[in-house]
């Protein structure tokens, strides 16, 4: 394949095809300047949906230290990312077709990054990501449309509420939200969370939480006499975290 062919199926994945990261769109560099913030101290970064790894190649180029993996679907992309990025000597680029696979791909504890691509996964395979991806992670990087409503006629496929973050992030931080663009950009850490074990009155909340094993699984089932006042307790909570702009 050409390098200008792989350049064109890049594309046809609605990815940059930009390499100069001088030049890459600003709400772009602006994600994974937020992702660059929180990276760990040691091991290996991975990305899911990395499209030619313009953005991870800016991450392995601000921490030499580090090792960058990221996966994407579409052969060209990778073929020619491989192509513009192979003087980054700690990044790597790999096709993967099925997320649940990506699972196999990953160290114990792995730190991921998932920037606008759980809004492209259809239900079941969202529900391998809950499941399988997210018990070999215990660190994430997320971004997606907050809320969408008009789905139809684009290529997401799936809208998220600010309770279906929590059901695959339970416990997350919020970076930023805004709500001219409805965008959400959150970072999870794997952690003990000790209000996750109060009823906060989330539908499928301790389902989630025990799939992705997050914390323990409470013995006892939570009450729902407490419900109403966990949820607003829970929402002012997650209102302090936001940040418009």
């Amino acid at each position: 394949m050409s390098s200008s062919s792989k350049r064109d199926a890049a594309r046809g994945q609605y990815r940059t095809t930009v390499t100069d990261w001088s030049r890459v769109a600003p709400y772009i560099r602006y994600r994974y300047e937020r992702a660059r913030e929180r990276l760990p101290a040691t091991g290996t970064v991975y990305e899911l949906g990395c499209g030619i790894g313009v953005g991870l190649a800016y991450l392995a180029r601000t921490r030499p230290d580090l090792r960058f993996v990221g996966f994407e679907m579409s052969e060209g992309a990778v073929e020619y990312g491989r192509e513009q990025f192979a003087q980054v000597k700690n990044l790597r680029l790999e096709v993967i077709g099925d997320v649940g696979a990506l699972a196999q791909q990953l160290d114990p504890g792995a730190f991921l990054v998932a920037l606008e691509v759980l809004e492209h996964l259809d239900d079941e395979t969202l529900t391998k990501f809950k499941v399988d991806v997210m018990s070999r992670v215990d660190e994430v990087v997320f971004s997606f449309p907050y809320n969408q409503q008009n789905i139809e006629g684009t290529d997401h496929l799936q809208s998220f509420d600010i309770y279906d973050i929590f059901e695959i992030f339970p416990g997350f931080e919020t970076i930023f939200m805004r709500r001219g663009s409805i965008k959400f950009i959150g970072h999870w850490r794997r952690a003990p969370r000790a209000y996750l074990r109060e009823a906060l009155g989330i539908g499928g909340e301790a389902k989630s939480v025990q799939a992705i094993a997050n914390v323990e699984a409470r013995r006892d089932p939570p009450s729902t006499t407490r419900r109403s006042g966990a949820r607003r307790g829970w929402l002012a909570r997650l209102g302090r975290r936001l940040v418009d702009a």
